[in-house]
């Protein structure tokens, strides 16, 4: 088993503010993270900015400032963002640091002097928006980017060129020998079928000052700078020590697992697996590619106006709603569609009225009546022990998920067994036991189940409610999340609840105005 693990996120361009599409990027990084920290693994999470760019230059011109400025503005919103979401990331990156600057020039001067990189006249359709030269075959019938629904620029000019070319076999080579090398299989279908289908072309890697001056000079012509991709790209690499051999962790690069939305598979997949070939250094272990958020049908733009901002929505709906929701109702690397109602539907089924009415019913009862253990000499009948079964196989049916990239089904089996525990619950009436001393020990019996099962439940979901999580362990006398109170195989002892935690509360949707009556 792999001791050490290095997640990533995409760096986030600096042309927008976070959104939702950023944040369940960001989260499903955070989640992995804590799911195989939970496993006794290290694991070194990165994220951050992405900051030069021909958009960066002309956004900044428009609300006159300096193009540092805005990246320095919008840099921190990012951080601040993640930190308020309470993300526990370890690494911070920005394409403007010094460090940064002086390994990306590393990296073209080696790819340079190897003789991957020729200067060039070059005529095409270039996309503002993404930054580059399209082809023929990337133009929609109309003429214009699918990504941006644009009119590309016709632009004739000399540059500078990755013979990326050069690399088309040996990346097949790798999707062939590595098919967990892009993850849902899905998208490692689509580039091997670019691959074997279209002839590769070279990576226009420079961009003139003429025109550009926001980026980083090529160190071997001062009169360009460097296209904003290439720059970028570099960050997973260098945030390991590269290109200083005396800090360069290799054994953590090895485990690098890029998690990045599907827009941007090719240029992880293609240019980022190439560029790597021809400084010498492996690809990452994996990408791990999610689909869309969709608003109104349609992927959020700042453009559209249909963008959804997270903290707005923890705000009003509360602490980490947004992670499982988020989580539970996406199947990953598929598109799927945000919508306020089903946001609101799926707190309260699942959390509210799940998790958080089940502790609370439950630990209520349990201070109420003194429960803390099972009473010497009771055997457990067999609705119990079915229950504290499901308990255990939750677990197993949670750690399948994760390494099946099913994390919607984690979630699902999880609150199938807060289900079975309400409706044990509901059979086994607790609160008419309590009414017969007689019965006491059956109280007591059914009680310490529940709480077995309860405490299961809050170690099992902590890589998605972390806080949540926290709360349930420590009423119940845990000091973290410890996968060994799942596996236990007795029902244990519990202290006296000295207080119930309260987890979620139901919500409701935003009141709608009527329309003013016509005249």
């Amino acid at each position: 088993m792999n001791t050490r693990r290095y997640v990533t996120t995409p760096l986030y361009y600096v042309n927008a503010r976070p959104h939702l599409g950023h944040a369940y990027t960001t989260i499903m990084a955070d989640v992995v993270k804590r799911h195989y920290a939970q496993r006794g693994q290290k694991v070194v999470m990165l994220t951050g900015t992405d900051e030069h760019g021909e958009k960066i230059a002309q956004i900044a011109a428009r609300e006159n400032k300096e193009p540092k400025q805005l990246a320095d503005e919008v840099s921190a919103d990012f951080r601040e963002t993640w930190q308020r979401m309470g993300l526990d990331f370890d690494i911070f990156y920005r394409t403007t640091d010094a460090t940064h600057v002086a390994a990306v020039k590393t990296a073209l001067q080696i790819m340079k002097d190897k003789g991957e990189i020729e200067f060039r006249e070059y005529e095409g359709n270039y996309c503002v928006g993404c930054e580059r030269f399209l082809t023929e075959t990337e133009i929609t019938a109309d003429g214009l980017c699918p990504d941006h629904q644009k009119k590309p620029e016709h632009r004739k000019e000399g540059n500078y060129f990755f013979l990326m070319s050069r690399y088309q076999q040996k990346l097949i080579d790798h999707l062939e020998k590595h098919p967990g090398c892009i993850r849902p299989d899905q998208y490692r279908g689509e580039i091997l079928s670019f691959l074997k289908n279209e002839k590769l072309g070279d990576l226009c890697i420079s961009r003139p000052k003429s025109r550009l001056t926001w980026g980083i000079e090529l160190p071997f012509d001062s009169n360009f700078v460097t296209y904003v991709w290439v720059d970028a790209l570099l960050n997973y690499l260098v945030a390991t020590g590269w290109p200083d051999q005396s800090k360069f962790d290799q054994a953590l690069w090895a485990e690098a697992t890029h998690f990045i939305g599907k827009d941007i598979v090719k240029t992880h997949s293609v240019y980022w697996f190439s560029i790597l070939m021809a400084l010498g250094i492996n690809p990452p272990k994996a990408l791990q590619v999610n689909g869309y958020w969709l608003v109104g049908g349609t992927k959020m733009s700042k453009s559209l106006g249909n963008v959804v901002r997270p903290l707005d929505v923890e705000a009003t709906y509360g602490r980490e709603t947004l992670r499982f929701y988020l989580i539970r109702e996406m199947s990953y690397g598929n598109d799927s569609t945000f919508t306020l109602e089903s946001y609101v539907n799926s707190i309260n089924a699942h959390l509210a009225n799940g998790i958080g009415n089940l502790c609370s019913r439950v630990l209520t009862l349990c201070q109420k009546n003194g429960v803390t253990q099972v009473p010497d000499g009771v055997s457990l009948e067999a609705a119990d022990q079915a229950l504290l079964d499901k308990r255990a196989h939750a677990l197993t049916e949670w750690n399948s998920a994760f390494e099946d990239l099913k994390f919607q089904n984690a979630l699902k089996s999880w609150s199938e067994l807060v289900t079975a525990c309400d409706l044990y619950i509901n059979d086994q009436k607790p609160w008419a036991l309590a009414k017969d001393p007689a019965l006491a020990h059956r109280l007591h019996t059914v009680l310490a189940v529940c709480m077995q099962v309860i405490e299961a439940l809050g170690v099992i979901v902590y890589p998605v409610l972390p806080e949540a999580s926290l709360k349930i362990c420590h009423a119940l006398g845990l000091e973290k999340p410890e996968l060994a109170a799942v596996t236990r195989p007795e029902v244990r002892k519990f202290p006296a609840i000295a207080e119930v935690p309260k987890l979620f509360m139901r919500v409701a949707l935003p009141a709608v105005e009527p329309e003013p009556k016509k005249a």
